[in-house]
């Protein structure tokens, strides 16, 4: 019988690692994920969740000793996020190319300089090539359930790849939720095929990542590339699964209203959320605007985008990310999506939300109604894009470094 409780972001992620139960949890604390970390230590300590908790010296060799215990048939469990993350990059190549199905948190925080705790994605983002899943959570009730359908869709014979759940510092981490936690027995059901096989047996003994001549190296990326499009038809199909054994929406790749509306706002994480407020709001004035959230990032949906925008006259694409000299990363992968089709959308993007600045109702109201109008940016035929929120007379052109920006007093 499942139950629902009050819980923060992490402790829905702990609650779903405890009744999925891996097997080795290798670690190393970094705020704002932590506090889940706790959690987990003291479900293993009580009895709680059967498992290897390792305390390892950095995020680097956390990394190392997921791969390991997944080559050796483990189930495996880790987090981390920002700087953490990009120390790790080095082992995350080693887990996809290795095709270890390790289930990791990334309690998405910026990404320094300068120093934040708060959220954005461009830690997840600066590693979408590194050949994991990235889910994207809209709340804390997606966190549990995608940290469970994770073990299943990573361990999928069809997949077997590393997968990463991403869910934003402390506006999900640390904000409370009321969340339907599934009896464990069902959860053991649920996850009753999954088997994560050992490649590496000391009876047998092998090598792994030997060096690999020019006329190899292509076929083990390509092998890489048909796993990952077949994540496309598996992550839906385990939401399928989720859904009809514990109730609630399937979870797939991306979340439309209906009908989706001439104008479309695209975005994922919390601030689909916001938007979907927004959406509603700007209905009622009279306006056809709907929202698209995309949940997986990593396989990219083109084609379901494609056929979910078809319709669209505007696609206002908002992301919790940027890159220097280039756009948001929705940005470019929407309009490269739909590029090639019969009257496509004009997309137009924001850049919105960055080191945990508040997005809000009306903002997104705001930026909707200017974009239709095609007031600027937004009357730009290309690269129209708003910085949401930015405040130019904080803008200098000497280095925040050199002239910090933020003076004491």
């Amino acid at each position: 019988m499942s139950r629902t409780e009050l819980l923060t972001g992490n402790e829905a992620a702990a609650r779903a690692v405890r009744v999925s139960k891996p097997q080795v949890i290798p670690t190393y604390p970094i705020t704002p994920q932590s506090p889940m970390l706790e959690i987990i230590a003291r479900d293993v300590e009580k009895g709680l969740l059967r498992a290897e908790f390792l305390n390892m010296e950095s995020d680097y060799a956390a990394m190392a000793a997921a791969v390991g215990a997944s080559l050796g048939g483990a189930r495996v469990f880790t987090a981390t996020n920002s700087q953490g993350l990009l120390f790790m990059a080095e082992h995350l190549y080693t887990a996809s190319g290795s095709r270890c199905p390790i289930v990791m948190a990334v309690v998405n925080r910026a990404i320094s300089v300068p120093h934040s705790r708060y959220a954005d994605h461009n830690d997840a983002l600066a590693v979408n090539r590194a050949g994991w899943l990235q889910l994207f959570c809209e709340d804390a009730q997606e966190i549990l359930e995608t940290t469970i359908q994770l073990f299943r869709i990573c361990a999928d014979p069809r997949v077997r790849l590393p997968g990463m759940l991403c869910y934003e510092s402390f506006i999900h981490s640390n904000t409370a939720e009321g969340v339907v936690v599934p009896e464990a027995k069902a959860v053991d059901r649920f996850l009753s095929g999954v088997h994560v096989e050992a490649l590496l047996d000391p009876a047998v003994p092998r090598s792994l990542n030997p060096p690999t001549p020019p006329e190899w190296y292509t076929e083990f990326k390509f092998v890489e590339h048909q796993a990952m499009e077949a994540a496309l038809a598996v992550i839906p199909e385990v939401g399928r699964a989720y859904a009809e054994a514990f109730g609630g929406r399937p979870r797939g790749l991306i979340e439309t209203t209906e009908p989706v509306g001439r104008s479309v706002i695209v975005s994922m994480g919390s601030i689909a959320k916001t938007a979907r407020r927004a959406v509603r709001e700007l209905k009622a004035e009279g306006l056809s605007v709907g929202l698209l959230r995309v949940r997986a990032y990593r396989p990219f949906p083109a084609e379901a985008i494609r056929k979910a925008l078809g319709e669209a006259e505007l696609v206002i694409a908002i992301d919790r990310n940027c890159a220097a000299g280039s756009h948001g990363v929705l940005y470019d992968e929407v309009r490269s999506a739909l590029y090639g089709t019969a009257g496509p959308p004009r997309v137009v993007g924001v850049i919105a939300g960055l080191g945990g600045r508040d997005v809000t109702v009306r903002q997104i109201k705001e930026v909707a109604r200017r974009a239709l109008k095609g007031e600027p940016p937004f009357d730009k035929r290309d690269d129209a894009i708003e910085w949401l929120g930015l405040d130019r007379a904080r803008v200098r052109d000497e280095s925040p470094q050199a002239r910090p920006l933020a003076r004491a007093g």
